[in-house]
């Protein structure tokens, strides 16, 4: 069991949402190994109790889970109100829930449109606004918000998904610099693709092995965790991932969204002669990872 002297002096807790699969369920998992106890938060039905139960038996930690669906107003109040009844003290909040599509933003369903930013950006203001008070009590706490690779880019089929994404990683930003010389400590953990049963699908329709292109939940989990307590902001786990994070910076928009399109037309090479040796197959799938 890993150790942070700073975190494990005294009874708290690690506050993680959609805690019940992907990257939520490596979070709690991994947050155990450095001694942490944990307050799981997911969607009724979900198998959130028996993440929780696996959690405590193999570390013998508190771990306490609430089923709740944070889309619905007021939800985030009473995740609070939760914690405040069994005086759980939150030194740790990992906002962690989210969702996206792939669809076309003129033939997608309003109500999930509307639901995805709820969830992906509401859900996320209001937690930390209500949670940081509680955050102040700490010699030392944390806040991570979810970003993804897709922050830093439009990405056609997914264009509310990556908006989501671009707001939680300004807010994150701007929260970080207002919160520089407090107590609290801000980062961003922005993903590539991560290996679920949907991306392991597309790599197989692309004859494209996992390894340099996508990661597992707990690889991305361990870099989290790792970088969060060395108080990195912007967190962007795998070398695969910060390269291709390099490349949105330093590429014109036109050639991003060259490649972008290129990968959403049966995940078709873009066009090597105006980028040559820089884009190629390997790229583009990688770009379409972030999507996914």
């Amino acid at each position: 069991m890993i150790m942070e002297p700073s975190i494990c002096l005294q009874k708290s807790f690690v506050l993680i949402t959609g805690a019940s699969s992907g990257i939520g369920k490596a979070l709690a998992f991994e947050f155990a190994r450095y001694g942490q106890n944990l307050l799981l938060v997911a969607l009724p039905g979900t198998g959130l109790e028996d993440v929780a139960r696996q959690v405590k038996e193999q570390f013998s930690l508190d771990v306490n889970f609430l089923c709740i669906d944070l889309t619905l107003p007021g939800s985030a109040a009473d995740v609070l109100q939760w914690c405040r009844i069994h005086a759980f003290k939150v030194s740790v909040l990992v906002n962690n829930a989210g969702f996206g599509n792939l669809e076309l933003f003129e033939d997608s369903d309003p109500e999930l449109l509307c639901n995805m930013m709820e969830l992906n950006n509401r859900a996320v203001i209001m937690l930390t606004h209500l949670f940081l008070p509680e955050l102040r009590k700490f010699k030392q706490s944390y806040l991570m918000n979810l970003g993804s690779l897709a922050s830093f880019m439009p990405i056609p089929g997914k264009s509310v998904y990556a908006a989501s994404k671009s707001f939680v990683y300004a807010f994150s930003h701007s929260l970080y610099l207002e919160l520089k010389s407090t107590n609290i400590h801000v980062s961003c953990l922005c993903p590539g693709g991560t290996m679920t049963p949907k991306v392991q699908s597309f790599l197989s329709e692309m004859k494209f092995r996992r390894k340099g292109f996508c990661q597992l939940p707990e690889e991305v989990a361990k870099a989290a965790v790792k970088h969060l307590y060395k108080k990195r902001f912007r967190i962007v786990p795998g070398l695969p991932n910060r390269f291709l994070y390099w490349l949105t910076q330093i590429l014109p928009m036109p050639v991003k969204i060259m490649i972008i399109q290129s990968v959403f037309k049966k995940s078709s090479p873009p066009p090597t002669l105006l980028v040559p040796r820089l884009v190629n197959r390997s790229l583009a799938v990688s770009f379409a990872l972030i999507a996914r």
